[in-house]
């Protein structure tokens, strides 16, 4: 099967050699997002609940690029800065998602400056 790449102009533009977004049949992976405001160029908070929402609305723009949609998701990856923020985020992440949650994992990971955390998806559609 074709590999076909998901862009859109909704969300940050990949700044190294990855797609946005890629699908393989009804398997869409969403390359991981962090919570940059495209308005601003800017993280959207330097909190890491408020970089959440933004997180999960670059990457619902991605999924949607490839035919998707975060209800189509079934796996996430998150990557936190500092595992101190893990309930403020799971906090977030609990009010986009409802049961059955995807299967998830999450690790405390070295990011760059000012970004509290990045995170993948992985959709599958009908």
């Amino acid at each position: 099967m074709a590999r076909i790449e998901g862009k859109t102009d909704k969300a940050p533009t990949p700044i190294a050699p990855y797609s946005q977004s890629v699908r393989i049949g009804t398997t869409v992976a969403a390359s991981g997002q962090a919570g940059i405001d495209l308005a601003t160029g800017t993280y959207a908070s330097t909190d890491v609940g408020g970089q959440t929402v933004q997180t999960f609305k670059n990457i619902a723009a991605v999924l949607e690029a490839s035919g998707a949609s975060l209800d189509d998701v079934i796996r996430v990856d998150v990557y936190l800065s500092d595992m101190a923020d893990f309930p403020a985020m799971n906090a977030e992440y609990e009010k986009i998602f409802s049961k059955p949650y995807p299967a998830r994992t999450t690790v405390g990971v070295s990011l760059p400056a000012g970004m509290k955390v990045e995170i993948t998806a992985l959709a599958v559609t009908e």
